[in-house]
């Protein structure tokens, strides 16, 4: 497998459970104990990150904020494109919605300056009219992103390039 994510471009990332997907994921963080074979080059180490796992985010936006050395202001713009109503930001991360909760997580990475985006399935615990508003933003803001997606509306919609998975691991 060949592939290279420019800036503006999206790739997404598209295979079966276990093809390897996340695996590729964590080998170009660095994560896992992943065996490469081959080369894995990535050109930069300024990357923001969308993981599936957020259980461990606590406390107020603002603490989260400050805690990932966001800019607030920015955080909470993010968040009101993606739909997030103002009287929400005052609850903890913790008593949010999982929705509410993938919204922070995808407004601090496009809050968070980096050269490449990897999101592993952004969609997940979105509605249909919040996927749309991430399409929007996305369509906005053109981040170098390589994304695991399964909705194919969805990557018809957003994808440069589509990379197929089609190992089992």
């Amino acid at each position: 497998m060949n592939f290279e994510v420019k800036a503006g471009e999206i790739v997404v990332l598209k295979g079966n459970n276990g093809s390897g997907k996340t695996s590729l994921f964590q080998a170009l963080l660095k994560s896992s104990k992943a065996t490469v074979s081959g080369e894995l080059s990535l050109n930069t180490q300024n990357i923001s990150v969308v993981r599936q796992d957020f259980s461990a985010d606590r406390g107020t936006l603002k603490e989260f904020a400050q805690k990932r050395e966001l800019d607030y202001t920015l955080l909470l713009t993010l968040l009101k494109k993606l739909g997030f109503e103002r009287h929400t930001f005052d609850v903890l991360l913790e008593n949010m919605s999982l929705g509410q909760q993938k919204k922070v997580q995808l407004a601090a990475s496009l809050a968070t300056p980096a050269e490449l985006y990897l999101w592993d399935e952004p969609l997940n615990y979105l509605d249909t009219y919040n996927q749309d508003q991430l399409l929007t933003l996305l369509q906005k803001t053109k981040p170098a992103l390589l994304v695991i997606e399964h909705d194919q509306n969805f990557i018809d919609q957003i994808a440069d390039t589509v990379v197929k998975l089609d190992q089992k691991l």
